[in-house]
């Protein structure tokens, strides 16, 4: 079965999206060629299922929702492209490793949704693919401005886009991130944005970047479908350097 595009909230009922078309940023533009040279696509035989950031030549961050009961043989990456496909470089995956405390439960707030690919080959680096830098600080005090990037939805009952879609966003501190969300709930390894109704992170865009001064702070983790003013919740990957940079090692 294939695995959710990425994880909706619809009012208080929270439920898993299966075998949904490639979707893009609702209210975003579209990007440059070039501009978010860290962005990939990760597919299931040719079908853009989720996000991702090219955090080193062989590594890439996701979401552990997107890559949650597959194998590594049913996944690739496609790198350095705006249209992963017509365009851009295929990668075969190594092996994945999940946080190990990660958890599907909506009433877990999907805990620990994060993940690191490790490629069988190094991406070979140029102006159209490079990794972006990781969290060098917290933004629990909210206040900047960020940038989500991804292939998903503009609507939730939209069509799919063949082209990478971008949008700015307002990060919120976590005193407001913490109290956005009852059902399921947010915790302090969540990072949230909210821009204003009709922008946001949808279908989709699971796994893919929130980027604050040039590096990665947030993983997409689960969004209410879609930019209906209701806060987007990212995994914060400044607290999970330590499993970032182990998972590189191990994996």
């Amino acid at each position: 079965m294939i695995k959710l595009v990425i994880l909706v909230v619809v009012s208080a009922i929270v439920q898993h999206v299966c075998c949904d078309e490639p979707e893009r940023i609702v209210g975003g533009d579209i990007a440059d060629i070039g501009q978010f040279i860290y962005q990939v696509s990760l597919q299931f035989y040719g079908e853009h299922i989720c996000g991702g950031s090219i955090i080193s030549s062989t590594h890439i961050l996701t979401a552990a929702h997107c890559v949650d009961e597959f194998y590594t043989d049913d996944l690739i990456v496609i790198s350095g492209t705006n249209s992963p496909r017509i365009g851009g470089e295929r990668h075969d995956i190594k092996c994945i490793r999940m946080h190990p405390e990660y958890t599907g439960e909506k009433e877990s707030g999907w805990k620990d949704d994060i993940a690191v690919i490790t490629l069988k080959k190094p991406i070979k680096m140029n102006k159209l693919q490079g990794p972006i830098p990781l969290a060098s600080k917290n933004y629990i005090n909210g206040g900047k401005r960020g940038i989500v990037s991804g292939w998903g939805k503009t609507k939730i009952s939209g069509s799919s886009s063949e082209i990478l879609k971008w949008l700015s966003v307002n990060v919120l501190s976590q005193e407001s991130c913490l109290l956005g969300h009852k059902n399921p709930r947010t915790n302090e390894n969540h990072i949230c944005t909210l821009e204003k109704v009709g922008k946001g992170a949808c279908q989709g865009d699971s796994g893919g970047p929130l980027v604050v001064d040039g590096e990665v702070i947030g993983v997409v983790s689960w969004v209410l479908p879609c930019a209906l003013g209701r806060s987007d919740v990212f995994t914060n990957v400044y607290n999970y350097l330590d499993f970032i940079k182990e998972s590189q090692l191990l994996c």
